[in-house]
């Protein structure tokens, strides 16, 4: 507040001058512009842009290169279903935990990109992402591994 203080008056001073005045009018005048000059200039602290924006891009590529991996396995999965039959099809409901709209909608999005793993529906009441599956003969380990996905790459991207 002090330096505020300091900067306007100095401004008033450099006014008066200018109008080689010192009436109280001018001086309450050169006051009234200082003052919003001064607060409108006033120096910020500077925010860290680079850490953030490098560490959303870093979880960027980590979710692509997660979610390219996800397609492997997926298609893995797809194939040695259609040639040997090995799977239990099913839903799994996932909790949607913290994830926002926009998240959500980026989970539907690369959850998709997998041929083994379709999303169904996302209810809002239950709170739930309904996902079908090539094999959902273990729903606690799709939960855990869409869950580990979210914590290590998607919140960084998109909460």
């Amino acid at each position: 507040m002090r330096g505020i203080l300091l900067r306007a008056a100095g401004l008033v001073a450099v006014y008066l001058l200018v109008l080689t005045s010192a009436m109280p009018g001018d001086v309450l005048i050169g006051a009234l512009l200082a003052l919003p000059i001064v607060v409108a200039l006033r120096p910020r602290r500077a925010r860290p842009l680079v850490a953030p924006v490098l560490t959303q891009a870093w979880a960027a590529g980590g979710l692509l290169a997660q979610t390219a991996s996800e397609m492997v396995r997926g298609s893995w999965r797809v194939a040695r279903y259609c040639v040997g039959g090995e799977g239990s099809p099913g839903l799994v409901e996932i909790p949607q935990g913290d994830r926002s709209p926009d998240g959500v909608a980026l989970w539907g999005v690369l959850t998709g990109e997998a041929p083994d793993e379709i999303p169904v529906d996302v209810d809002d009441r239950r709170r739930v992402l309904i996902v079908h599956l090539i094999d959902a003969s273990d729903p606690a380990a799709v939960r855990a591994r869409h869950a580990r996905t979210h914590e290590r790459w998607q919140r960084r991207v998109v909460p």
